[in-house]
C-alpha cells in the first residue's frame, strides 16, 4: 500500500491489546509498521495528505538568521529628552560566545556599527525556548526618556476572540524573519540605541529590540505594507500573522498572496517559520482546531513542572516559559 491508496480499517482498543500506540500517533501521526505499510490515525493526518504547503514557496530563506531590509524611508523615531549612560554589567558566560557571533553577523548585514555616542546601554541577552540566544539591549533607563507613541498594537486576547468567532477549518501562519531589524533608522536618531561589547561602541542602524516604540513602529509598518497590497483577510499581532478558511486550498492562496506582499516590500520570511495550510495551528502561544482555542501541551507540561513562582525573576522565567 503506497500513502496514496488510503484505506478505512477499524480499530479494537481493550485492556489484552498487544500493542499499545501513542496518544500522538491516535491523535493526527503516521506510523509505518514492520511490512513496510504506512498507517495514518485521525482525520488531519488523511486530510493533510498531498496538500501543498506554504513553505514550499520561492522566496522564502533557509538562512537561520535572515534579515530583511523594508522599502521605506529611514524612520524618523522619537529621540530621548535626555541623555541616558548605563554601564555594561556582568553577562551569562553561555551567552558570550552567541552574543559575539550574532554581533559581527549584523554587523555584517549593516544591521549595527560602530559608534561614539555618549549614550549607552548594557546588553542583555536572552535564552530562548530553543535554546538560542536573543541579542536585546537593557532600554529600561532609555525607555523613561522617551516621549512615549500612540499604541497601536492589538490586544491579544480580541484577537483571539476575533479568530475563535471565525470558526475555521483551517490554518496557516506566518512570522517575519527579524521584523525589527528590518526597518531603517533615520541617522539622527541611532545614538541614542548605542551599546557596548568587549569595550567597542555600537548601535543600531535598525530598530531595536527592547525599546518602548519598537512593538507600535513595526507593527504599523508591517499593516501599511499589508494595506497597500491589499492582502486578504488576516489578523496580524506585530509581525505573527494568521489566515483561516474552510478549505486548504483557500488558506493556501491567501497565505502565498500575503507571502508575496511581505517579500516584495523588503522583509524576510524564513521556510522554518511558515506553517499550513493545517487543521491544528499555533498562534501567540495558543492552540486552534476547529474555531476553538486549546492550551498547548507543551505549555501545560512547563506549568505542571513548574513551582509557583515567588519573586520577579522567577515569574519573569515563568512567562516565559508559557510563551508571554
Amino acid at each position: 500500500m503506497t500513502r496514496k491508496e488510503w484505506q478505512k480499517h477499524p480499530i479494537v482498543t481493550g485492556s489484552g491489546a498487544p500493542c499499545i500506540l501513542g496518544i500522538d500517533f491516535l491523535r493526527n501521526g503516521y506510523y509505518k509498521d514492520s511490512k513496510g505499510l504506512w498507517w495514518a490515525f485521525g482525520i488531519a493526518a488523511v486530510e493533510a495528505e498531498g496538500i501543498k504547503k506554504l513553505n514550499s514557496l520561492p522566496g522564502l530563506s533557509e538562512n537561520p538568521s535572515a534579515v530583511g531590509l523594508l522599502k521605506v524611508e529611514e524612520q524618523q523615531v522619537p529621540v530621548a529628552t535626555s541623555t541616558v549612560h548605563r554601564r555594561q554589567y556582568p553577562t551569562n558566560q553561555d551567552a558570550v560566545i552567541p552574543i559575539h557571533k550574532m554581533i559581527r553577523e549584523l554587523e555584517s548585514q549593516g544591521v549595527v556599527s560602530k559608534i561614539h555616542s555618549p549614550f549607552n546601554s548594557p546588553i542583555w541577552p536572552v535564552c530562548k525556548s530553543d535554546g538560542e540566544w536573543r541579542l536585546t539591549v537593557d532600554y529600561r533607563a532609555l525607555n523613561e526618556v522617551t516621549p512615549p507613541l500612540s499604541a497601536a498594537v492589538p490586544d491579544m486576547l480580541e484577537l483571539q476572540y476575533e479568530l475563535e468567532s471565525k470558526a475555521a477549518k483551517w490554518y496557516a501562519t506566518i512570522d517575519i524573519a527579524n521584523a525589527f531589524f528590518s526597518i531603517p533608522l533615520a541617522a539622527e536618531c541611532r545614538p541614542q540605541f548605542a551599546f557596548t561589547w568587549r569595550g567597542v561602541q555600537y548601535t543600531w542602524n535598525q530598530l531595536s529590540q527592547g525599546w518602548k516604540p519598537s512593538p507600535t513602529i513595526c507593527h504599523g509598518l508591517i499593516q501599511a505594507a499589508l494595506e497597500k497590497g491589499e492582502a486578504p483577510e488576516h489578523l496580524q499581532y506585530i509581525d505573527d500573522i494568521i489566515v483561516w478558511g474552510n478549505t486548504a486550498m483557500e488558506v493556501f492562496e491567501k497565505g502565498e498572496k500575503i507571502i508575496q506582499i511581505l517579500l516584495e516590500a523588503g522583509f524576510a520570511i524564513k521556510q522554518t517559520k511558515v506553517k499550513g495550510p493545517a487543521r491544528e495551528i499555533q498562534f501567540l502561544g495558543v492552540k486552534w482546531q476547529d474555531g476553538r482555542q486549546q492550551i498547548p501541551t507543551g505549555v501545560i507540561n512547563k506549568i505542571t513542572a513548574m513551582s509557583p513562582p515567588t519573586s520577579k525573576e522567577e515569574t519573569q522565567a515563568f512567562l516565559g516559559a508559557i510563551g508571554f
